[in-house]
């Protein structure tokens, strides 16, 4: 499990030649985050952290045919401002998101707690940001302009993690946002009502057939 590692530093003074001794303490064990998704087999909720947009590449057929989501905070996303693209086809191609249409700098939050599974650049994307949530599930923050975590950092709903912007393939300033489940994607207006920010429920059933690759 990845989380972050505080690594401790305590000063030795020694007598000997007139020299401070700097001695690091051991590092600690990682502190483990309660990743559970209630109907999800453990080893695809607590494992598959490559560096990767898709750290699963499974068959559809190894995930659950219906799983249990449960949310005990409250989301936080951008809203007012409505979707400028919803998720499914656009142009002959699978929109894997939502885009909300935000000015470059606008702060960009956590949706939900969780740690941060990647940060990086990548060609399509950009600025990329995925999170991995504790009931399973990723968000994932694109075409960002600035990033302001790493990967393994442990955040929470509503911590800015970046900057919105155009990077990658994108025409315009926006906030390209997805919700994903075992490296598939599924439509985050099952889980949010943007025009309000609030979550429509507290718990949801995510039947395999809404995945998409």
């Amino acid at each position: 499990m990845i989380a972050t590692l505080a690594i401790g530093i305590w000063l030795s003074l020694a007598t000997g030649g007139g020299r401070t001794v700097v001695t690091p303490d051991p590092v600690p064990a990682p502190q483990a985050i309660n990743f559970v998704g209630l109907e999800t087999p453990v080893d695809l909720a607590d494992g598959y952290w490559d560096r990767e947009l898709d750290s699963y590449r499974i068959p559809l057929d190894s995930i659950p045919a219906r799983t249990h989501l449960r949310f005990t905070e409250d989301a936080s996303v951008p809203f007012g401002s409505g979707i400028h693209s919803r998720f499914g086809g656009r142009r002959g191609r699978k929109h894997k998101g939502v885009d909300i249409p935000v000015p470059t700098g606008t702060k960009v939050t956590a949706v939900f707690g969780g740690v941060v599974r990647l940060s990086a650049y990548h060609n399509g994307y950009g600025n990329v940001v995925i999170i991995r949530h504790p009931n399973g599930i990723e968000t994932c923050y694109a075409h960002l302009h600035k990033r302001f975590v790493s990967r393994g950092d442990v955040v929470s709903a509503g911590q800015v993690i970046a900057t919105s912007g155009s990077t990658g393939r994108s025409t315009g300033p926006h906030l390209h946002l997805e919700t994903n489940y075992c490296g598939r994607h599924f439509d985050p207006e099952f889980l949010i009502d943007f025009s309000t920010g609030k979550l429509r429920a507290r718990e949801f059933i995510l039947r395999r057939e809404m995945l998409i690759k």
